[in-house]
């Protein structure tokens, strides 16, 4: 079975990812691991070094430890399928069934040679494209997304924020292929709202400098995003600097 790792930063008493994958891995650092264990006392707890500071070099060091890996954000809430008929409902709730479809990807990856791969982006069943349930061209989703650790799967450690973004455009550029599974989303709380976790770095500046670095690192394919529908109302997001990445192929 694939490890599924959970990193958190002082969320210990919420993380709220468990309810979905009850038997996932928390990966937090040392000097928080105590309460986290008193908050989350039959989960495995794995520690990593107090240096290791901020969710890129977590990764890097995730990436190391455990090799393959599927990594959720402390803050999922909800597991949605997304061809279903009208009426039916979308979110998934059997932790069972939950853990078989992070399974089943893993393997599909394992099968094409996928070193990155997630589900979709699109967040309800009327955005979703039945002619493209799987991708090879599409960028992961920064709260889920699993690696099958190689040279190529590691992360920019002078960036701080889209890293989603900065390990798809990267791992699509040195293999041309990034294994995305449009059936399914993991979503997650408001991030710019939830205290912990990256909250205390995340706002309008670090994001535009961000979103600067990935244009000059890969140009063209980085795009500010446009507002979107859902097939009745605009989606409005806080965030000034969401972007989207095309890849010509």
């Amino acid at each position: 079975m694939v490890k599924i790792v959970i990193p958190s930063h002082k969320r210990a008493d919420r993380v709220k990812t468990l309810k979905l994958v009850p038997d996932a891995i928390l990966c937090v650092e040392e000097r928080q691991a105590d309460e986290y264990r008193l908050h989350n006392p039959n989960v495995e707890i794995v520690a990593h070094p107090n240096d290791v500071v901020g969710l890129v070099p977590k990764r890097n060091w995730m990436a190391k430890h455990f090799g393959d890996l599927f990594m959720l954000d402390d803050d999922v809430t909800t597991f949605r399928r997304l061809y279903i008929e009208s009426k039916e409902p979308a979110a998934i709730k059997d932790t069972k069934v939950i853990r078989a479809r992070i399974e089943e990807l893993h393997e599909l990856a394992v099968l094409l040679d996928v070193h990155l791969y997630g589900f979709g982006k699109k967040v309800t069943p009327v955005m979703y494209d039945e002619f493209e349930p799987i991708s090879l061209k599409q960028c992961v989703t920064g709260c889920s997304y699993g690696v099958i650790a190689n040279e190529n799967t590691i992360w920019n450690e002078s960036f701080s924020l889209k890293e989603d973004f900065l390990i798809s455009c990267y791992v699509k550029h040195k293999e041309r292929k990034v294994l995305i599974d449009n059936r399914y989303n993991f979503a997650q709380e408001k991030t710019m709202t939830n205290a912990g976790g990256l909250s205390f770095i995340r706002n309008q500046s670090t994001e535009r400098e961000n979103v600067i670095r990935l244009r000059q690192f890969f140009g063209e394919v980085v795009n500010m995003k446009k507002v979107s529908c859902n097939g009745k109302d605009q989606i409005v997001d806080k965030s000034q600097y969401n972007i989207n990445v095309t890849f010509p192929c």
